[in-house]
C-alpha cells in the first residue's frame, strides 16, 4: 500500500515584510493571535496591514471591528501607508464595523452580528481592536475569562484567522488580566523603548502553537507602506 501523504495545515501569510519567515510562512489558518503592546507601539497598524494584505495580495476577505477608534479614523490614519480601505470596502473585500462595548445580551447580539457579517462576505480574516475593551467591560474576572473562551470557540468554528489587540499600560509587566495569553494560539508583543534618546519600536513573538518561531527581538520600522521588521541590533552606548 502506498502511504497517504500527511496533509499540512494551511498557513495564512501576513504579507508584512520580515514577519512571515519568523513563523514558518504565516499563522495557522483559524488560529487566534493576541497582538499586545502599549499605546503607539503599532498594534493597529499591524492588524490593518494583516487584513489589507490579505485582501490585496491573497484575495482573502476580512472583518475589522473597531471598539476604540472609529472606522472613519482607521481609514484616515491608514491612508498615510497607502492602504485604500475605501476601495476594498466597495469591492466587498473588507468590512469595517464600529461596535459599542456592552455586557449581557447586548454583547451577545454584537458578537452574533460580527459572525453574521463574516458569514455574509465569506470572511477568512478577523480583527477585534481591541479585546481589552470587551474584557474590561465585564463585571468580574470569571466573566471576562468565560467571554474569551466563548470568542475562541466561536471564531475557531468559523475557521477565522483572528487577531485581537490587547493594550498594555506603559511600564506594566503583565498582559491584560493575566489569563489571556494561556487561552490563545499565539502572542505577539510590540514594545517602544528609548535607546540613546531615540524611540525604538520592537516586536517579540512570545508564543505560537505548533510553530518553530523566532525568539529574538525584531526592530519595527514604520515606512510609507506600513510597518516592516528588520533584525534588532542594540544601539551602542
Amino acid at each position: 500500500m502506498i502511504p497517504c501523504e500527511e496533509k499540512k495545515p494551511l498557513r495564512v501569510p501576513t504579507g508584512i515584510k520580515g514577519m512571515d519567515e519568523l513563523i514558518e510562512g504565516g499563522f495557522y489558518k483559524g488560529d487566534i493571535i493576541l497582538i499586545c503592546g502599549e499605546a503607539g507601539s503599532g498594534k493597529t497598524t499591524f492588524c490593518a496591514q494583516f487584513v489589507y494584505n490579505g485582501a490585496n495580495l491573497y484575495g482573502e476577505k476580512a472583518i475589522y471591528v473597531c471598539l476604540e477608534e472609529g472606522t472613519d479614523r482607521l481609514v484616515r490614519n491608514m491612508q498615510k501607508y497607502g492602504f485604500d480601505f475605501e476601495r476594498l470596502r466597495k469591492e466587498h473585500m473588507i468590512e469595517l464595523l464600529d461596535a459599542e462595548v456592552s455586557v449581557g445580551e447586548g454583547l451577545k447580539s454584537q458578537i452574533d452580528y460580527i459572525l453574521y457579517r463574516a458569514d455574509m462576505i465569506h470572511a477568512n480574516r478577523l480583527v477585534i481592536d481591541s479585546l481589552s475593551s470587551l474584557l474590561l467591560a465585564q463585571d468580574k474576572r470569571i466573566e471576562a475569562r468565560t467571554l474569551l473562551h466563548s470568542l475562541y470557540d466561536l471564531f475557531k468554528r468559523k475557521d477565522l484567522t483572528t487577531l485581537m489587540t490587547i493594550s498594555i499600560p506603559r511600564g506594566s509587566k503583565s498582559i491584560g488580566l493575566g489569563f489571556e495569553e494561556a487561552m490563545v494560539d499565539g502572542v505577539i508583543l510590540l514594545e517602544s523603548m528609548v535607546e540613546r534618546n531615540v524611540l525604538e519600536n520592537h516586536l517579540l513573538i512570545l508564543k505560537m502553537r505548533g510553530t518553530s518561531h523566532s525568539k529574538e527581538y525584531q526592530r519595527v520600522v514604520f515606512g510609507d507602506k506600513g510597518l516592516m521588521l528588520t533584525p534588532y541590533v542594540k544601539l551602542k552606548s
